[in-house]
């Protein structure tokens, strides 16, 4: 499934949710390399210095010290991360109308409430990660 090989930022508080989609992205076939990041600063500062493009970016929504729409807001206003068109995907147990209104003004490529049943998950992703493997992008 994966011809895209930039790797997953996972930007999520709760360490046993980041194994479980860890485990769960494996089992879909994903082989990227999986970067962990507790709150949305830790994700935006690896994303100012980085050099490899990530193929994905799959963030909570409320999380400790920059929650994942303040992040949103961040990747946009700078010309150098915009431009790269990562997928920006909302992956939360959060979904109230205004919070997913607010993140589709953010112009995020999708917004999916987490379920808590495994194959569910899997499910999402193996749909988030087909779609996004096979969509012709920028390059830079």
């Amino acid at each position: 499934m994966n011809n895209t090989s930039g790797p997953i930022l996972l930007i999520d508080d709760d360490l046993e949710e980041q194994e479980m989609l860890e485990t769960a992205f494996r089992e879909i076939g994903m082989d990227n390399k999986i970067l962990f990041f507790k709150n949305g600063l830790e994700a935006m500062d690896h994303l100012l210095s980085a050099t490899e493009k990530p193929f994905l970016i799959l963030c909570d929504m409320n999380m400790p010290v920059m929650d994942g729409l303040t992040l949103r807001d961040n990747i946009n206003s700078n010309d150098i991360l915009r431009k790269k068109s990562i997928p920006f995907i909302f992956y939360s147990t959060t979904a109230r109308p205004e919070e997913v209104e607010k993140a589709y003004e953010l112009a995020v490529q999708g917004f999916f409430e987490k379920h808590f049943a495994y194959q569910e998950m899997c499910n999402d992703l193996r749909r988030i990660c087909g779609y996004w493997a096979s969509c012709i992008r920028p390059t830079d």
